[in-house]
């Protein structure tokens, strides 16, 4: 069990930081003590370290290796406009995936009644919870009220989680896997975009809970992937060489980041990519790249933000030329 540490306060913050070798020469002390008591908060900030090098041995040992107070300032900026950006795809994401549903289900035999009846039979305890915690809230309580035992697949989409909604999409194409699998074998059969959407609500969770998402930059060693063929086989005959996927794809961050633009690229309209792209591409050539020489030293941040910038140009370029 680690010992507990010292409350400090902004001041004795700042200290702490330079006696870990950080250093404040683009943004003075002042600045800091200032940004920290109004902008954001120590812990939050200082995740960013993880990004760097601590010197092992002599005089600076366990000191980090050439970080200043402004470069995790600017991280966090960039993770805070990222999170957006990325939060709003994947509510796009999972619209345009419930439209895809409907779509579907209006083509199969359902009835729209004993599916739900299924979905609840598969966790009984989990449903009441769920629907009993509906009720009580403020946004769709009235909805739930007025269906709660007789729900529908076409209303019950409207009061479901990201997960929950998973796990319906899922029950839906195996019920009706003779339909709309187009392979003789379809036994494994859980819809055509399922092993896709884990990895975008992962990343939503994480950015809809203000998480630090660049700490993903470091590969995974613990945490295995489920690599998805199709987005590094896309990725690779857009450009990407296989060397830079295999390295890059390895961060948990920039895996789920390529799922969600590849997942988006398969169903929203071409009008909406074409917005969603340009205004990500203008993000990284804006405000991403404005103080990318502060990561010249540091070869895994500036790498994958420059990765991350070439995915996003090959979706770009890609809708625009369909």
């Amino acid at each position: 069990m680690s010992a507990q540490k010292q409350k400090l306060n902004v001041l004795q913050q700042v200290e702490h930081m330079k006696s870990k070798g950080i250093r404040f020469n683009i943004e003075d002390e002042k600045y800091a003590t200032e940004y920290l008591s109004n902008n954001t908060y120590y812990f939050k900030l200082k995740a960013y370290e993880k990004l760097y090098n601590k010197s092992p041995t002599g005089e600076n040992a366990g000191k980090y290796i050439n970080l200043e107070f402004a470069y995790l300032r600017d991280l966090a900026t960039i993770d805070s406009l990222l999170r957006k950006k990325i939060l709003s795809i994947a509510i796009d994401i999972e619209h345009y995936l419930k439209v895809k549903l409907l779509n579907d289900f209006n083509l199969s035999h359902e009835d729209g009644y004993e599916i739900i009846k299924a979905f609840k039979e598969m966790d009984p305890n989990h449903f009441e919870k769920d629907i009993a915690n509906k009720l009580n809230g403020r946004l769709c309580s009235s909805l739930v009220a007025k269906y709660k035992d007789d729900f529908a697949i076409w209303n019950f989409i409207e009061i479901i989680g990201f997960n929950d909604f998973r796990t319906l999409y899922e029950l839906f194409y195996i019920r009706n896997s003779e339909m709309f699998c187009n392979k003789k074998d379809n036994t494994n059969f859980k819809g055509e975009y399922y092993y896709l959407i884990n990895p975008v609500r992962l990343l939503r969770n994480a950015a809809a809970h203000n998480n630090c998402l660049l700490i993903g930059l470091s590969p995974s060693l613990n945490l295995p992937l489920n690599y998805n063929g199709n987005v590094q086989s896309f990725l690779g005959k857009n450009g990407i060489k296989n060397t830079s996927l295999n390295r890059q794809m390895s961060k948990p961050i920039i895996h789920d980041f390529c799922v969600m633009l590849y997942l988006y690229s398969l169903i929203a309209p071409e009008k909406a990519q074409i917005h969603t792209f340009e205004e990500f591409k203008e993000l990284f050539e804006n405000r991403v790249f404005r103080n990318i020489n502060y990561y010249k030293s540091n070869s895994l941040i500036e790498s994958s933000l420059e990765f991350m910038y070439k995915v996003v140009c090959v979706f770009e370029k890609n809708v625009k030329k369909n």
